[in-house]
């Protein structure tokens, strides 16, 4: 039995590393999401509503020069695009050129990175690689700034909201979604909460809900110079509502290494999986899904 806790508790130490934050610089994030762009744009569509709930709040449909940073694969940038004034320039970036590559098929694309950028004038669009700790653009650039999901990914989240300060002109506004509270979001905890059961212990690294504090929040915004700060709650469900989902579920690519790392518990893990995913779903009639953190505020 020791042996294959060890097993899959170092199989799982790895997964968690990449998946989990647990990043040493910027570099690693990027090689992390270049690797693992394909496999997240197959869930990519699951996390709308934080992004239309921004897009609201800093009332985009008003502004003139926008910046996106996390962009990632472009799953809702047509929604986007045909939302803002049809004058406004759009700035796509993400951290990852896999991911931009992605982005460049959805808008049928061609060769859109070979120098790093890409102009779209059907739309006023950029599409451009941007580490959002360090953005190249000047002082007083946008008047509009976005971030859906990414903040907890990046070393330095205080960077990146500073960056995003930086880069805006006075009476601009910024919007930030985090992952908030984790018995919310059961696709994302109900996995370690099983293997727990198992011997398994998550390794002590900084997870993905390690800004799941609005009084935390709100002071880094505050802090970088941010007035008329706002945070709220979010929850945003997934689409695995049948009996069909749940076996979707077990079998995605990460969960089911994991689940086959327990060795000879596989079954075991398998079949306590499902009957958590059972009761939540199709007994409590409760969807899964993520619980956000989102954040406004305006220069």
């Amino acid at each position: 039995m020791k042996k294959v806790v060890l097993s899959f508790t170092k199989s799982l130490n790895y997964q968690r590393k990449q998946l989990f934050s647990c990043v040493k610089s910027i570099q690693e994030v990027e090689t992390f999401w270049d690797s693992f762009s394909e496999k997240y744009v197959t869930q990519d569509n699951s996390i709308n509503l934080f992004y239309f709930s921004l897009l609201n709040m800093i009332k985009f449909d008003q502004r003139n020069k926008i910046l996106e940073v996390g962009a990632g694969g472009g799953y809702l940038l047509n929604h986007a695009l045909k939302y803002k004034k049809p004058s406004a320039q759009y700035f796509a970036t993400d951290l990852s050129e896999n991911m931009l590559k992605i982005l460049c098929r959805r808008m049928n694309l061609q060769d859109c990175l070979n120098n790093k950028q890409v102009s779209q004038n059907l739309y006023n669009l950029k599409i451009e690689k941007a580490n959002g700790e360090a953005l190249q653009y000047q002082d007083n650039t946008f008047d509009c700034y976005i971030s859906n999901l990414c903040l907890q990914l990046t070393p330095h989240p205080e960077l990146m909201i500073q960056e995003s300060f930086r880069v805006l002109q006075k009476g601009g506004s910024a919007g930030f979604s985090v992952w908030g509270e984790r018995d919310k979001s059961l696709f994302y905890t109900i996995l370690p909460s099983v293997l727990s059961q198992f011997g398994y212990k998550e390794p002590p690294i900084r997870s993905n809900f390690h800004l799941n504090n609005r009084e935390k929040l709100i002071e880094m915004m505050k802090n970088a110079g941010f007035n008329n700060v706002i945070c709220w709650n979010q929850f945003t469900p997934f689409h695995h509502t049948t009996e069909q989902e749940i076996n979707n579920f077990l079998n995605f690519p990460n969960n089911l290494q994991a689940i086959e790392s327990t060795g000879e518990n596989k079954e075991k893990v398998k079949q306590a999986i499902y009957q958590k995913l059972k009761e939540h779903i199709i007994e409590k009639n409760l969807p899964l899904g993520l619980d956000g953190l989102l954040v406004i505020g305006t220069k």
